[in-house]
């Protein structure tokens, strides 16, 4: 009999926090959200950078795209630690809040993975090909947390930015023998679906509780 009181406390106490969680606006919190919004504006700018050369509008050297191939996750990583530095000394948010933060964690541990599988692919088929289905994996992965915050905050501009990871996602798979097309989709759905979303949910956590 006690343990199953212990339980329907522990089930009540779950589902109260997901009812308080739905007053965090932010999701990520003001950091993460920041982070989040910072990462689609750095790859976007590179994927756009990319697009341009392959249209012919721009020529750069081989030390300058390297640059370019590495700047962007130099920055977002030295970003990252500050945020994790910042959220450790933020109080403890809700359940919900913690599931959303778990979402994206969970599917960052994935691309590490994949990161590995289609590296390899590329590399022993000698096929870049290979390569150019892992933004693919990505933008879906991205499209299936953005699900769960859907269902976890009700709110209908979650659902739209889900939609957008999963369709950008599809594209992408059908358009790697498109690499002009293929970029100017991973430029919109960076920008369109990280940096926006990312910077958005900073906004909603920087404002005051009414």
């Amino acid at each position: 009999m006690n343990d199953k009181l212990k339980t329907v406390q522990d089930d009540l106490a779950f589902l109260r926090g997901l009812a308080d969680g739905a007053a965090d606006k932010g999701g990520l919190g003001a950091a993460g959200g920041a982070l989040y919004g910072a990462a689609g504006l750095l790859y976007g700018a590179q994927t756009l950078a990319y697009a341009v050369q392959e249209r012919g509008w721009l020529r750069m050297s081989s030390l300058a795209n390297l640059v370019m191939a590495w700047t962007p996750t130099v920055i977002f990583l030295i970003l990252m630690i500050i945020v994790i530095v910042i959220d450790r000394k933020q109080p403890r948010r809700g359940v919900a809040s913690r599931a959303v933060n778990a979402a994206f964690a969970g599917a960052g541990i994935a691309n590490l993975a994949l990161v590995l599988i289609f590296a390899a692919a590329a590399v022993r088929n000698n096929d870049f090909r290979y390569w150019l289905f892992h933004p693919a994996v990505v933008f879906v992965l991205q499209g299936a947390v953005w699900y769960v915050i859907f269902m976890l905050r009700k709110r209908g501009w979650t659902a739209l930015v889900a939609i957008g990871w999963l369709v950008s996602g599809v594209a992408l798979g059908l358009l790697v023998d498109k690499p002009g097309v293929y970029l100017l989709v991973a430029t919109f759905g960076l920008f369109a679906f990280m940096m926006v979303p990312g910077f958005h949910m900073m906004r909603q956590a920087m404002r005051p509780a009414s």
